[in-house]
């Protein structure tokens, strides 16, 4: 596809192609006056029509056609005095013909040439649209790309050479079931017309929405020899349809938490009490004992489920401050040392300094969640690498927190809904842990991901702004 098309221009009525052709007729002239039988010299007068075909103004061939025949009868006029009458007449009537059909059949055709010359540059103004706003790409009937445009290779990150010979299934994110792709194939290998949106995997691991048209190209038996795709990237609108039901899911979260902490948080804290009062009240070596032990447990965990309930659907605003983010992860592990689940974990944390605007009872909650994952992912045996590193690109200043666990790694599947409320893979858990450490992650301006390296472990990344 031509990028700029090259426009159409008038052509002058005086240029090099006129010159010639004037130029070209005079001598024709002079080769008749001067030669004297004259054959076929006026049949020549043809020659000048050719030259302004392509290059010449409009009507090039009709005026040079009437002037040139003027040429001829004046070459007539001035034949040597011994030649028949006859012969002159037959030879000037003959050249005459020639001269005429020929301007006749020159006109006609730079017509069809010039029609097919705009036809041509309308077509390549088409494909220089497409290409500015789509993603195209063609494919053989097995699926193998044939043709990409620039925007494929930019928005999938790979390179032309990469994708061409290759099929479809290089950008595929795993998010659509085999039936998605088997009713895709089914419909354009019947020569219809497919339509859907389609999620896809970048090179560099980033996922895209695209909204997708197949159009099949038919043979004359009515049967696909290629297929072309057109896309466009829908990312944006995908990510705010998903912020729009996240809002609404929230809505309804919020009133029913409202209804939770009311009907259960206030009875749970009554009955914990009560029950504390009567473990007090038991002596040392009661088998009783532990089993109240158990149900404040709990009720502790149940009430921690309402708490994460709470945070989730009414996030409280930010009280932003000057926060030693290292100070405060170092804070954060000294209380999870407590934690059993901590008991036997080696923590790697070079010392730092790394100050930003941050609201730090929030984002302990954040780094609470996170280490509280990576020490689970591990059984509370193994060894978990912090790490603080200051990024800067023009004006904006942010730091990168790594949190690297040793663990099995995390499956593609997981990692993809980790944060999603209420997703989780735990026998005991609400799953709403990493949704709110995004949510507050984001409220500060940063954003939080997930890594799984190829030598095994899950790195969490968190950014955040470091002014």
């Amino acid at each position: 596809m031509n990028p700029t098309p090259p426009p159409l221009r008038e052509t002058p009525l005086l240029n090099g192609a006129t010159i010639l052709a004037a130029v070209l007729a005079g001598a024709i002239f002079v080769a008749d006056l001067v030669t004297p039988r004259g054959h076929g010299i006026a049949a020549l007068y043809a020659l000048p029509l050719l030259v302004g075909t392509f290059s010449g103004p409009p009507r090039f061939q009709l005026v040079a056609a009437a002037v040139v025949s003027v040429l001829t009868v004046i070459g007539a006029a001035n034949a040597p005095a011994g030649l028949p009458v006859n012969y002159v007449l037959t030879n000037r009537s003959i050249a005459l013909v020639l001269i005429w059909a020929t301007a006749i059949v020159l006109a006609r055709f730079r017509a069809t040439w010039l029609d097919l010359q705009a036809r041509t540059k309308d077509l390549a103004d088409v494909n220089f649209a497409i290409d500015q706003s789509a993603i195209v790409a063609t494919t053989d009937t097995r699926g193998r790309i044939t043709y990409i445009n620039d925007k494929f290779c930019e928005i999938s990150k790979y390179t032309r050479e990469e994708l061409l010979g290759q099929d479809h299934r290089l950008l595929n994110s795993g998010h659509h079931p085999k039936e998605f792709i088997r009713d895709l194939w089914v419909t354009i290998a019947n020569g219809q017309i497919w339509r859907g949106e389609i999620r896809n995997r970048a090179k560099d691991g980033s996922l895209y929405w695209v909204d997708t048209t197949i159009v099949p190209f038919l043979d004359h038996r009515g049967k696909p020899y290629q297929y072309m795709a057109l896309r466009y990237e829908i990312t944006a609108r995908k990510t705010s349809e998903e912020r729009l039901r996240e809002q609404e899911a929230l809505a309804r979260l919020g009133q029913m938490a409202a209804v939770v902490a009311h009907e259960v948080k206030n009875p749970i804290a009554g009955i914990r009490g009560a029950l504390q009062v009567i473990a007090s009240r038991m002596p040392a070596d009661s088998r009783d004992k532990p089993v109240v032990g158990d149900i404040i447990a709990r009720l502790d965990a149940l009430n921690g489920i309402v708490h994460d309930l709470l945070v989730f659907a009414r996030p409280r605003q930010l009280r932003s401050e000057p926060v030693d983010l290292d100070r405060l992860i170092r804070n954060t592990l000294h209380l999870l040392h407590r934690d059993p689940v901590f008991a036997n974990l080696e923590v790697d944390f070079p010392q730092g300094e790394a100050v930003g605007p941050a609201d730090a009872e929030q984002l302990q909650l954040v780094f609470t969640n996170v280490l509280m994952n990576a020490a689970q992912a591990m059984g509370g045996h193994g060894h978990i690498d912090i790490a603080i590193r200051r990024n800067e690109a023009g004006s904006r200043r942010e730091f990168v927190i790594s949190i690297a666990d040793r663990g099995p790694g995390m499956p593609a599947d997981v990692r993809e809904k980790v944060f999603e409320p209420f997703f989780t893979t735990k026998h005991r858990g609400t799953g709403l842990g990493l949704p709110i450490a995004r949510r507050i992650v984001q409220a500060h301006g940063g954003e939080i991901e997930i890594d799984t390296p190829p030598a095994g472990g899950t790195t969490v990344l968190i950014t955040l702004p470091a002014s």
